[in-house]
């Protein structure tokens, strides 16, 4: 490594903001900045306070070595010309030609990405910038990029207590015009220090809305039923904050059942139409997974059930309602396998049927039973058998309220064997011995091997026992992707791989549910 080992090795430290007035930047460049080691034999004082001042003070002229000192020649290079650029954007120093601030900013946030050593000294640059500048319109601009930085990136071990003595008092100072910003920096380095900052630096359009002030973005949020929920989000929203704000809407108040809900990114390629549907981790941050071009949905499901539900809140009701079916017509709810198909099918048709408002009185026409219907049954499935069960039910039962017919319809869902699963079918498998196409069934305490067609479980892989997984690439062009286990034991480890259309969904939901039980361990 490149930097200094003292600034490198100190033991970590934790987000605390230090008492007193010990850890000021002042403490900081006397003993760290190359002309503060340099000053430490001045003689008074007043004069070595003085010039220690200076050394975190806003300069108009640009710096000709770094503030810190630095071995490798690279780095000290790099530092003094990423100060010319912070002055460009902070309106010290003319722009080169062509030159915007969206650039400059671009510009600050690449080096730091790919030079984890010099995080510092950009913190470091651009506290003394902000500090004692007499140009308001130059400091704001300062701030801005500072909560960009703290955002993305996190300070050294030894520098994180001064960043965090500064910004408190930046924060707490009644006289600052940048109060606010300040505590949105502390909150965004608290928030680093929990989750580790945001992967991807931001598109030019992010920045440019974040110059202008507008920190939030509109964001619609596809719920089961259809509806959207509409919010905004900031810069450095992780998911758990959204989640826990839609949850509070819907009167899932508590934390155990907060987690059972996760929020999904859906993409739809352009260029072929594929969709690509990825779990949102709870630490993740949102502005990760919202592309520029406008392609990614964000929708809520319900991933583990062990919370009971309840249902004061219509939307509550709502949005597992529309989940279950969703999930019931499209084939992921597997029916009890028997005899009396047609009659389950039936009844969930006529429960689908009444919580339609409009839909009280009257049997369903046989278009309206096809789209009741799951798709995978329908070729299976007798239809005039069917409109004779679905006649003797409206016979035999009185019709309920478009709620209760929610209500009952979800009631019949959780009856069944597979309930609380999330299903994925699979196309093909290691095991020779069980037929494909068949269902691999995962919740919180287990991956399942189902019977595509008898519905009887082949395998068990309780989660406890999987020591490793990976997302495998189609073999072959239009081949399926997949995924392969590592289970068992040490003493008796064991390996599958399977091949399904929605291997890297799966994946990251049993990645999701591992990281959500362990919380709890």
């Amino acid at each position: 490594q490149s930097s200094v080992p003292s600034l490198m090795s100190e033991p970590d430290s934790i987000l605390l903001v230090p008492a007193g007035d010990h850890y000021t930047m002042m403490d900081f460049a006397t003993a760290y900045f190359r002309e503060g080691q340099s000053m430490q034999g001045l003689k008074g004082m007043s004069a070595e306070k003085k010039s220690a001042a200076d050394l975190v003070r806003h300069t108009k002229v640009p710096i000709q070595e770094s503030l810190l000192q630095y071995s490798d020649s690279e780095l000290n290079e790099l530092a003094t010309k990423n100060f010319k650029t912070l002055m460009r954007l902070m309106g010290d120093q003319p722009k080169l030609k062509n030159q915007n601030d969206v650039e400059c900013i671009y510009e600050i946030l690449q080096l730091c990405k790919e030079k984890e050593s010099l995080h510092d000294e950009v913190y470091c640059q651009v506290i003394k910038q902000v500090t004692h500048n007499p140009n308001q319109e130059s400091v704001l601009r300062g701030w801005l990029l500072l909560n960009l930085l703290t955002g993305y990136f996190i300070p050294s071990n030894v520098l994180m207590p001064y960043a965090t003595k500064f910004l408190q008092l930046a924060s707490s100072d009644p006289s600052s015009t940048h109060q606010d910003i300040a505590k949105i920096c502390q909150s965004n380095l608290r928030k680093n220090f929990m989750y580790g900052g945001r992967r991807h630096l931001p598109f030019p359009v992010e920045i440019q809305a974040f110059l202008k002030g507008c920190g939030a973005r509109r964001l619609v949020v596809q719920m089961p039923v259809g509806v959207e929920y509409l919010t905004r989000i900031k810069t450095f929203t992780v998911a758990k904050e959204l989640l826990q704000e839609i949850c509070e809407q819907m009167g899932a108040s508590e934390q155990e059942e907060i987690e059972e809900f996760v929020l999904f990114a859906i993409r739809i390629h352009s260029d072929n139409g594929n969709k690509m549907v990825r779990p949102i981790r709870s630490e993740e941050y949102l502005h990760d997974y919202l592309l520029e071009d406008n392609l990614v949905t964000v929708t809520l499901r319900r991933v583990t059930w062990s919370t009971p539900l309840h249902f004061e809140k219509k939307i509550y009701m709502d949005v597992h309602y529309g989940q279950l079916l969703w999930d019931y017509l499209n084939g992921r709810i597997l029916l009890n396998c028997s005899e009396e198909m047609e009659m389950q099918v039936g009844i969930l048709a006529i429960l689908q049927h009444w919580a339609k408002t409009e839909q009280q009185n009257g049997a369903p026409s046989r278009e309206e039973l096809k789209e009741y219907t799951p798709k995978t049954l329908q070729s299976s499935l007798n239809p005039q058998a069917l409109q004779n069960h679905v006649g003797l039910v409206l016979r035999t039962r009185q019709p309920l309220q478009p709620v209760d017919a929610k209500i009952q319809f979800i009631e019949h869902m959780m009856k069944l064997p597979f309930f609380g699963y999330n299903m994925y079918l699979v196309e093909r498998l290691s095991d020779d011995t069980v037929a494909v196409p068949c269902f691999f069934g995962v919740n919180k305490e287990e991956i399942i091997v189902v019977d595509g067609t008898t519905q009887a479980v082949s395998c068990v892989i309780p989660l406890k026992e999987l020591q490793k997984m990976r997302t495998m690439r189609p073999l072959s062009d239009g081949g399926l992707p997949g995924i392969e286990l590592n289970y068992g034991s040490a003493a008796s480890p064991k390996t599958m791989w399977l091949e399904l259309s929605r291997a890297k969904e799966m994946y990251h939901t049993i990645v999701v549910i591992l990281a959500t039980t362990e919380l709890h361990h």
